[in-house]
């Protein structure tokens, strides 16, 4: 029996109410302006010593990634009561990410972005991403690269990789990763690759190549990998070249799986910051809804190539039909035009991809993945669920939520209507014959892929601890249903 908080029984009415977050997560705050002040005027030592940051600094610019333990941060909120409300969240059926939802993980960005300013003088991009590795079912993302041209190249950024740094050697992207709970080898933690052991770091990756490959040509390459556990309140940190990847864990762990939280912080010339920042540090709650659901459209490829990897970040919603999916992209649609025009590319394509790869290769997931959310009993019932009404201004009054298995018939015409509504903003073929190709039965290696005015074939899944690609290389085969 799925409780009146589940998300399958929600609104999209229910969702713009304070009162229903709160009911998920009571220990957090949401719109409190009491809450918002008092963070904002205890603002007075620093997050961290300026000593760290510049080791910090100077480890991103010689090896790609660092670290720093908690004990040499001062967080202005209490770690513990964001994890706590991520596996709230996970009760009722919400991804992680979506404790952006709460003022808690605007303060912490806000924390973030001091120790950024001072360690690479980048600003939050937005790009926020929880995690929850429950390594009884799940793991951590597997080895990716975050950004590759095709990343870049979209927003008139020159291919070349050299052009992703600046002229001090600072990568124009860089990922905050801050443990919730202890992240070690027990329960999965990130791991790294040297950016002097990676060939592919500053030269780019070849279409032929399989990066990990030259990264380990030989026994002795393995020993280059450096594990990087931090107790709860530390943080890593690892540009957009750093191959890294989240570990298995233990299977017979017991203890308290690993929550993170993820920030990225850009260059405005490299990758623009989602929404304006005008709006920071305590964003309105639409927003925050339409930035939570669209990171979740972002990452939702991941269910192409990285299925446990997902479910990490997914969590019960890994194993969603697509028209929750569909309903998630409703909710961002309502505050889309307060976004930069290039996010809301990248979500229409992010969205329209999963979606024709769903109907056409996998048409029955859905419960297919729900047994491995072991422990969220929600997530198993999201087929009999209920997607949120949307006001029915003709009749003028609500429509009462339809159940996600009535709704699938809707799916066409959203994907339809995704594309379109995307190539006309952006006055180009953003999706070439992708939709023809849905209907053809075409079923072949040729599956769409967005990202371009021809058509593309898949070279290798997707997958990041922050928005990625895996490295370049060798196409891997196309993920069966």
């Amino acid at each position: 029996m799925v409780d009146e908080l589940h998300a399958t029984k929600q609104s999209a009415e229910s969702l713009f109410s304070v009162d229903y977050w709160r009911r998920i997560c009571p220990g957090l705050h949401i719109d409190d302006s009491k809450f918002q002040a008092s963070r904002l005027e205890r603002r007075g030592p620093e997050v961290v010593d300026r000593s760290s940051c510049t080791d910090v600094r100077q480890r991103l610019v010689d090896e790609g990634f660092a670290a720093l333990p908690a004990a040499s941060l001062r967080w202005s909120i209490d770690v513990a009561t964001l994890a706590d409300g991520a596996q709230c969240l996970e009760r009722h059926g919400w991804p992680p990410t979506f404790l952006a939802m709460y003022d808690e993980a605007w303060a912490m960005a806000l924390d973030a972005s001091e120790i950024m300013k001072e360690a690479t003088g980048n600003s939050l991009s937005m790009d926020i991403v929880g995690f929850l590795v429950d390594p009884a079912n799940t793991k951590g993302f597997s080895p990716h690269r975050d950004r590759q041209p095709e990343d870049w190249v979209p927003r008139g950024v020159p291919p070349e990789v050299s052009s992703t740094f600046k002229a001090d050697g600072m990568a124009k992207y860089v990922t905050l990763w801050a443990a919730l709970t202890d992240a070690n080898p027990d329960n999965s933690c990130l791991h790294f690759v040297p950016k002097a052991c990676d060939p592919g770091y500053s030269k780019g990756d070849t279409e032929d190549g399989d990066p990990m490959q030259l990264c380990f040509p030989n026994k002795d390459g393995y020993q280059n990998i450096r594990c990087a556990p931090v107790e709860q309140g530390g943080c890593t940190f690892h540009t957009h070249r750093t191959i890294h990847w989240g570990s298995s864990g233990r299977p017979g762990y017991r203890g308290r799986p690993r929550i993170a939280l993820s920030f990225g912080f850009s260059t405005p010339d490299f990758e623009p910051p989602y929404f304006n920042p005008k709006s920071l540090p305590f964003p309105a709650l639409g927003l925050r809804l339409a930035l939570c659901s669209a990171q979740v459209l972002n990452y939702s490829t991941l269910s192409i190539g990285d299925a446990k990897g997902w479910i990490a970040l997914a969590g019960g919603m890994a194993g969603c039909p697509t028209s929750m999916l569909n309903f998630l992209h409703k909710l961002f649609q309502r505050q889309s035009k307060a976004f930069h025009p290039t996010y809301r590319k990248l979500i229409a394509g992010k969205f329209v991809e999963v979606s024709l790869y769903r109907q056409k290769i996998a048409p029955n997931l859905g419960s297919a993945s729900m047994d491995s959310t072991k422990g969220d009993q929600g997530a198993k019932d999201f087929e009999h669920g209920a997607e949120g009404s949307t006001p029915d201004k003709s009749a003028g009054r609500k429509r009462e939520p339809a159940p996600i298995a009535e709704a699938e018939s809707d799916e066409d015409d959203d994907a339809l209507e995704a594309m379109l509504s995307a190539e006309k903003e952006h006055g180009e073929v953003l999706f070439h014959d992708d939709f023809d190709m849905l209907n053809s039965g075409d079923g072949g290696e040729g599956w769409p892929v967005t990202g371009g005015g021809k058509r593309k074939k898949r070279r290798g899944g997707l997958a990041a601890d922050g928005p990625a690609k895996r490295p370049r290389g060798k196409k891997e085969k196309r993920p069966r249903a």
